[in-house]
Order: structure tokens, then C-alpha cells, then sequence
């Protein structure tokens, strides 16, 4: 497949029109990110989401909003209308209470690919910034995060030029952590609390798809591993959620895998899904979901420190 490749100082214009940017599962933290950066940044955004209520936020700061499931090719087609960049996203990450989450997860795929393509066909949709993550690093990943390298394979396919952030571990996941220290003051899991992760905030993704869909960043298709300025572990984090909450003998607990299984299903996780999330964790757990040495990495700002500060305030 023969694709252009875009660099910074290539307009994506459609005709003579301003730039017009899409962004699916706009009300997801990472999505949300996308919106607002773009918005700081005067760009013209549709933010879809299957809520029209919690669209109103993005209405409110200028955005147009447009109601779809990220299943919905129709509905998604017509979002994409004449956008010239899109981000677009798996989402949600999870749903508990699924009994065949990779089906959900290949009509998603399936359908933002349509709209995708139908976009490119209709002759104005240039560039596409997806977010993936890390766990594409690893051909074997499991569980939710399966579906990752067949979203991007999936884009890449429409013949649209695209960047993959592959996105290292959400800071955002430490909300449970900060939940579980306030009421008990511990927490823990499958991962143990010495091992190194690349954690980064959803705000830091949000910022650096904006300066890809707008041209600020040299646009060369393909996967960017995102990461966030230094490589952290739970350890660090609990101690650090539990000096910000007033307990500062705040430990993470390694746990094992019946044990975690069991708690998800008390959380209402089917078996289904609670198999999957455990062997997700058990990837990065012992080193199969990792970031990989290569010069196309993209090292983000906000420390752990200043998410924790901001998340516990």
C-alpha cells in the first residue's frame, strides 16, 4: 500500500475551508484531552460520543458535537463529514459485564475503519491519529488490549495516512489506587510494586494528537511510543497517593491471580472479562507488554508527582 507522507509543513486543507478535526469517544479521558487541546489551539473540532448530555461540555466550549456509537458506521460517517484530521480510539477500554468483549471491540473496529475510508473517498480527510498503546508492542497480547495492533492494521488498511500512539500506562488507571488507600489505606495487584512502568497522563496523549493532526509534529505514518518524562513503579505511586491522603504507611500489596480474579467478580466482572483483565495484567506483570527501544518515542511532560497532587486534591 502506497501512502503520502505528510510532513509539518504540508496543509491539510480541504479546498480553501479551514481544518476540521473529529474526534471519536470525545468524553473518554483520552478523548477529552484531544478535544480540549484542540480547542486551546483554535482548531475546529466535532466531538462524538454516544452521550449527547455529556457532549454539552465540549458545546459549551465551542465544539460541535454529534451523537454516535463508535459502532455506528452510518452515524460515524457522517461525523467524519468533511473533517480534514480525525482521531479515533477503542473505547472503552472495558466493559465488565461483557461476555464477548472481542466482538464489541471488532464492530468498533470495523466501524470507525468504514467511516474512516468513506471520508478519504469523499476526498477530504487527510490524516488519522489513533490512539493504541503499548500493549501493540507485543503480537501475543491478550485480553482487552488484543485488539490494539487489528485497530491500527485496521486504519491502516483505508489507505488514510496514520499515526499510532502507542501509549504507555495510563496514569489515569492509579484512580482505583487512590480510591483503595483512601478507604483502607493500601492497595495493591497482579503487578509488582518494584517493576518500572511507562506511565503518562491522558492530558499529555491529548496535547501530542493535537500537534500531529495539525501539522506541528512531522507526520510519518506509523507507530509512536508516548511515554511520560521517567519510567515509575506502584511502589511509588502508593507512597506517594498515601502521603497526599494523610496515610503515609500507605503499601502496595502484590496479589495473587485467584485472588485478583475473585475481587473482579465481586466488582461484577463476568468470568469472561475477569480472565482477560488478569491475563492482560499478568503481560505487563512479567515483561511481555513493554515499551520497545526505538527512536520513535515521544517523552511527555506532567511527573507523577503533579498527576498525583492534581487526582488526590
Amino acid at each position: 500500500m502506497n501512502v503520502k507522507h505528510h510532513s509539518a509543513d504540508t496543509p491539510t486543507r480541504s479546498g480553501d475551508g479551514p481544518d476540521l478535526f473529529v474526534v471519536t469517544a470525545a468524553t473518554s479521558d483520552t478523548g477529552s484531552a484531544v478535544v480540549r487541546a484542540l480547542l486551546d489551539g483554535g482548531s475546529p473540532v466535532v466531538a462524538v460520543g454516544r452521550d449527547g448530555d455529556r457532549l454539552r461540555t465540549y458545546a459549551r466550549l465551542g465544539a460541535r458535537t454529534q451523537v454516535s456509537p463508535l459502532d455506528d458506521a452510518k452515524g460515524l460517517t457522517a461525523a467524519l463529514g468533511d473533517a480534514t484530521g480525525a482521531f479515533v480510539m477503542m473505547a472503552p477500554g472495558l466493559i465488565p459485564d461483557s461476555e464477548d468483549f472481542p466482538a464489541y471491540q471488532h464492530a468498533v473496529t470495523v466501524a470507525q475503519a468504514e467511516a474512516v475510508e468513506a471520508a478519504h473517498r469523499h476526498g477530504s480527510l487527510r490524516r488519522v491519529v489513533t490512539l493504541s498503546g503499548w500493549a501493540a508492542n507485543y503480537p501475543g497480547a491478550r485480553g482487552p488490549v488484543r485488539a490494539l495492533k487489528r485497530f491500527e492494521d485496521a486504519v491502516d488498511a483505508t489507505g488514510v495516512p496514520a499515526v499510532h500512539l502507542r501509549a504507555g500506562s495510563f496514569m489515569e488507571n492509579l484512580r482505583a489506587d487512590i480510591a483503595s488507600v483512601r478507604a483502607t489505606g493500601g492497595t495493591g495487584g497482579l503487578v509488582p510494586p518494584d517493576l518500572p512502568l511507562p506511565m503518562i497522563a491522558t492530558a499529555d496523549i491529548g496535547r501530542v494528537a493535537a500537534e500531529f493532526l495539525r501539522g506541528e509534529r512531522p507526520f510519518v505514518p506509523g507507530p509512536v511510543q508516548v511515554v511520560g518524562p521517567a519510567f515509575r513503579t506502584l511502589g511509588e505511586a502508593t507512597r506517594l497517593i498515601g502521603a497526599a491522603v494523610g496515610a503515609d504507611d500507605a503499601r502496595y500489596v502484590p496479589r495473587a491471580p485467584e485472588a485478583v480474579r475473585a475481587a473482579l467478580i465481586d466488582e461484577g466482572f463476568s468470568d469472561h472479562m475477569a480472565d482477560g483483565t488478569v491475563a492482560m495484567t499478568l503481560d505487563v506483570a512479567e515483561g511481555r507488554i513493554r515499551v520497545l527501544g526505538t527512536d520513535r518515542t515521544i517523552t511527555t511532560s506532567t511527573t507523577l508527582e503533579e498527576f498525583v497532587a492534581a487526582a488526590t486534591a
